[in-house]
């Protein structure tokens, strides 16, 4: 499969063991209404069939780049995918999602008539493991509404329906590797820093329960972790000037070695009892980092206040739970 020169969009996809959905996924980039594009699939060490229905998916179609490696996670795997691209503007698509026909084309359009932002996502229904619309994911519209529910976790872009001006991606130097998890909340994160973030308010995307549930249930412990380092070092930055991923990379993915490292432990922990309060409803793990976060210097009235809420019992006081 030849490579399209100069596309005006580059469509960035890595693949894990996803042979059920993937053929799907690629067949709705493949349909978009909007023709300037490659897509660009990373089969990233797939152990079942994916690679054979990948390759039945894109067979005689020159926009496709095909590239199998062993396991690199997804940081890496897009960003090799991204050091392959084209394109003026980079979006994503994860493997077992659906893209509505317009969405590229809404999408492309929306950055050309807004040229102060950096990104954009879309609307997106959760789909379930049938295919039929269930619900929708909680998404902010306007750059202010955007940046102040990325700042609280409240309500994040969702991954698969951004995209980004290469500019902007390439001068943040991509995905952060050693984010095992939250590696797009980090991005972002970084991102705003600089440049305005968006959603076109219209439901583009369509993010499958089924593909990610399993996944999303087996690591959120992880998860949250990792999205409370990357806001933490958003922190760090505003207030230091620059973050300590250096200690991330030579930690590896030992996350208490990292805390015991890191000279912001005390707020770092306060953030992740918080959300393992609040994304888990675990008090007592809460109340141990909690209660390390007291002792480690962060004695901020909510850090208290979450502590003997913990210790007495309760639950998340308030409704923006992110169970």
């Amino acid at each position: 499969m030849g490579e399209v020169s100069h596309p005006e969009i580059s469509v960035l996809m890595s693949v894990y063991n996803g042979e059920r959905y993937v053929e799907e996924s690629i067949d709705s980039v493949l349909n978009q209404s909007f023709e300037d594009f490659e897509l660009i699939v990373i089969n990233d060490g797939s152990t079942d069939r994916t690679a054979q229905r990948i390759e039945r998916a894109s067979a005689g179609d020159r926009r496709v780049i095909v590239a199998h490696q062993p396991r690199q996670g997804l940081g890496r795997a897009l960003n090799y995918a991204a050091s392959r691209a084209g394109g003026t503007y980079l979006a994503r698509q994860d493997a077992d999602d659906i893209s509505q026909a317009d969405r590229l084309a809404r999408q492309v359009r929306f950055l050309r008539e807004s040229p102060r932002l950096g990104a954009v996502g879309t609307g997106s229904d959760v789909l379930n493991v049938g295919g039929q619309v269930i619900g929708r994911l909680p998404v902010r519209y306007g750059t202010s509404q955007v940046a102040r529910a990325l700042l609280s976790l409240r309500a994040t872009p969702v991954h698969g329906s951004m995209m980004m001006r290469r500019r902007v991606f390439e001068e943040l130097n991509g995905y952060r590797a050693a984010f095992r998890f939250a590696q797009d909340y980090d991005l972002w994160l970084r991102m705003v820093e600089r440049t305005l973030l968006d959603n076109v308010p219209e439901q583009l995307y369509q993010w499958r329960l089924g593909g990610h549930q399993s996944a999303y249930r087996k690591h959120r412990e992880q998860q949250l972790k990792y999205a409370g380092i990357a806001r933490t070092f958003a922190y760090e930055r505003a207030r230091f000037g620059e973050d300590s991923y250096g200690v991330l990379e030579r930690v590896g993915e030992d996350l208490e070695a990292f805390a015991i490292r890191y000279h912001l432990r005390g707020r770092l922990q306060a953030i992740w009892g918080e959300l393992l309060f609040r994304g888990l409803g675990n008090r007592r793990m809460a109340r141990i980092q909690l209660a390390q976060a007291i002792r480690h210097g962060d004695r901020r009235p909510r850090t208290f206040g979450l502590w003997v809420w913990t210790t007495l019992g309760l639950p998340w006081p308030g409704s923006r739970s992110l169970q």
